[in-house]
């Protein structure tokens, strides 16, 4: 399950538009934890080296994640 499926289940507002790592509108910064992202065709290289991804196609890796959506 992506961040992004988790936290809507979880009933959390969390932005979001296609889903499909086009639109950017989900990008967030890792401030704990690992996550892959499975598809990028929005971040550029140094974004995704400050450790931002897109929620709606990130996967936890570890057990802990945080993020957040206002950096």
């Amino acid at each position: 399950m992506t961040i992004l499926q988790a936290a809507l289940d979880n009933a959390i507002d969390a932005p979001f538009a296609c889903r499909a790592g086009v639109c950017s509108s989900c990008r967030c910064r890792v401030l704990q934890g690992e996550v892959e992202m499975a598809a990028n065709h929005a971040l550029e290289d140094y974004e995704v080296e400050k450790g931002y991804v897109l929620s709606c196609q990130s996967f936890p890796l570890t057990d802990d994640v945080a993020i957040d959506y206002d950096q």
